[in-house]
């Protein structure tokens, strides 16, 4: 069965009609595969709803709704929410230091958790994850690394 692996600005076009909305929908939707986010993403998805509906002019309702279309999707068993580890921790740590320092780039600290624990997720799985993200500067950074590539299948989408 094939894993997929959400980041929040990939995951967040299942909620909020973008250009990945249709591609994202089909594939949490699918009974054929298991689709997993970090705890990280749980808290990371409430402000990235915040500041979508923001920008569209929502009202507190409908990021209500929205909201609360997410919590089902877990409650349901369609996102399964991994905890980060301790060794999820470090391994950020260790990508921070090759972004911010090896390679001069800008990674945050929610983005580098979450992409090791989808590192951590495919390691323990003993197969290759699909990592599903629409920030083209943590795919590229990624990109860049022979543990992720090797173990994850990175995939970006439009935003």
């Amino acid at each position: 069965m094939q894993i997929y692996f959400f980041d929040t600005s990939a995951l967040q076009h299942r909620y909020v009609n973008g250009p990945s909305s249709r591609a994202v929908r089909r594939i949490v939707s699918d009974e054929r595969v298991i689709c997993y986010i970090a705890d990280w993403t749980v808290v990371e998805m409430a402000s990235t709803l915040a500041r979508r509906c923001r920008q569209l002019s929502f009202s507190c309702r409908q990021f209500d709704r929205l909201e609360g279309q997410f919590f089902a999707d877990i409650a349901s068993g369609r996102l399964n929410v991994r905890i980060t580890s301790t060794r999820d921790f470090t391994r950020a740590r260790d990508l921070l230091r090759f972004a911010g320092m090896i390679r001069a780039r800008r990674l945050s600290s929610g983005d580098a958790l979450i992409a090791a624990c989808g590192l951590d997720l495919a390691y323990s799985e003993k197969q290759r994850v699909i990592f599903c993200t629409s920030d083209r500067p943590l795919h590229s950074i990624l990109g860049d690394i022979t543990a992720f590539t090797s173990a994850l299948k990175l995939r970006l989408f439009q935003t």
